[in-house]
């Protein structure tokens, strides 16, 4: 999968600068203006660059009800490493929808998907089953697997602490959380951002997205078909995996609906 690049906000930001300066601008609200998009557009571009340096890339993403400072209460984790070179992902889930707990993992291998679950007890945790027509199976899985777009597809807006508030596509929140939030992209969402801060902690970057408050941008046609408890609020980190082994395709791949889980590695 082709890794996207914001680095061009801040190019954008020293050429508004140059036709500013062209133009007269003059006074010191003009100047200081200039130099906060100037930051804005700098820090957002080193934290791309920060991100497109990475080799594979681990993540731990979380979904809540609402902003956690505000009693939002969590719907699910992932946690997964993604190989910007082959596309390939690893991913486990830690769900407790419906008050139900379940742990699943995942892998993504040359366009295959590929299911194991806790449920099966561990003599099975070597054992897949191709999920990749299932949808049923496969609904905790991300539709873009790259897990940088809260950076690669970031407008910067202004400076926040250490980091910086952003403006993320709302198509693009959507396609980068669980696609059996949303199978397909609800309607009404062009030109609809979501609001985002992105900061970096060292090696570690850190992403919250208001998804809550994005719904509220959707026409009101459009939104009363758009069951908005599903997602409002994506917090997630990503760093550098210092677990240097590649992504590799399943030993084992037996179809349960054939072979008991218990006996895949005889199936």
């Amino acid at each position: 999968m082709t890794r996207r690049s914001a680095a061009g906000a801040s190019a954008l930001a020293a050429t508004l600068l140059l036709a500013l300066t062209g133009c007269g601008g003059s006074g010191s609200a003009a100047a200081t203006k200039t130099s906060d998009v100037l930051l804005e557009g700098d820090q957002l571009a080193a934290i791309s660059s920060q991100v497109e340096k990475m080799g594979i890339v681990e993540w731990h993403g979380q979904l809540l009800t609402k902003n956690p400072d505000n009693g939002g209460k969590r719907i699910f984790d992932l946690d997964g490493r993604y190989s910007p070179a082959t596309g390939y992902s690893q991913l486990s889930m830690d769900s407790v929808i419906d008050g139900k707990a379940e742990q699943v993992d995942y892998l993504v291998v040359s366009g295959r998907t590929y299911f194991n679950s806790d449920a099966w007890g561990p003599g099975a945790a070597t054992c897949w089953a191709d999920v990749t027509d299932k949808p049923d199976y496969s609904w905790a899985l991300p539709t873009d697997l790259d897990p940088t777009w809260p950076v690669t597809d970031a407008r910067a807006i202004r400076l926040s602490g250490d980091g910086v508030a952003v403006g993320i596509p709302a198509k693009q929140v959507i396609t980068g959380m669980p696609r059996g939030l949303f199978p397909t992209v609800p309607a009404g969402l062009d030109g609809v951002e979501a609001d985002a801060v992105i900061t970096p902690h060292g090696h570690l970057v850190e992403v919250a997205v208001d998804v809550l408050n994005m719904w509220n941008d959707v026409p009101e046609a459009e939104r009363a078909a758009i069951d908005t408890r599903k997602a409002g609020w994506w917090a997630m980190t990503m760093k550098e995996s210092q677990d240097g082994s590649n992504i590799t395709p399943p030993a084992r791949v037996f179809d349960p609906q054939v072979t008991p889980p218990s006996q895949c590695k005889r199936g």
